[in-house]
């Protein structure tokens, strides 16, 4: 025969617990006359047995919905993450169209500007080759003799770097 406190000793949970489990369970103490002078209520191995599974029935289904309680915490969190983050990539999927679309536009701009300068230096070479000639042919009427020095210093330069 054991005492309250002996029960949850062995159970190791508070003798409090175990005074609540006896009264709603309706578990009655050993009769025994010598054990109830003491006022300490013993209870008998059946007693005993039955507290304990009780209280390990209870361990188990409190674990079983303790276990239970925490997956659905975790489904939530999981899904929770799962919609953050699918926000999160349609959030960068927009920003990386938007940047392709600058990028498009910044490439069309680019392409223009050189299209323009190449019609620029075209322009300008023309130029520059209409007033070499204008100039040639102004010159050449007005100076031919210094004209044809030029053209006849030109070939000397070019024969002394050739050697012909």
């Amino acid at each position: 025969m054991k005492t309250i406190r002996e029960i949850a000793n062995e159970l190791g949970v508070d003798k409090q617990k175990v005074y609540r489990f006896i009264k709603q369970n309706h578990i009655n103490e050993a009769h025994h006359e010598a054990l109830q002078r003491s006022g300490v209520k013993y209870y008998d191995e059946a007693a005993e047995t039955l507290i304990k599974q009780g209280f390990l029935e209870g361990t188990a289904s409190s674990e079983a919905h303790h276990e239970a309680h925490q997956n659905r915490i975790n489904e939530a969190v999981f899904d929770a993450v799962v919609e953050m983050l699918q926000k999160e990539l349609e959030i960068k999927n927009e920003q990386i169209r938007e940047l392709n679309e600058r990028l498009s536009e910044c490439s069309s701009a680019l392409l223009a500007a050189q299209q323009t300068a190449q019609a620029a230096q075209a322009l300008h070479a023309g130029t520059i080759q209409q007033q070499i000639i204008g100039d040639a042919d102004d010159s050449a009427l007005e100076q031919p003799e210094k004209t044809m020095e030029m053209i006849v210093e030109k070939k000397g330069w070019l024969s002394r770097l050739f050697g012909k």
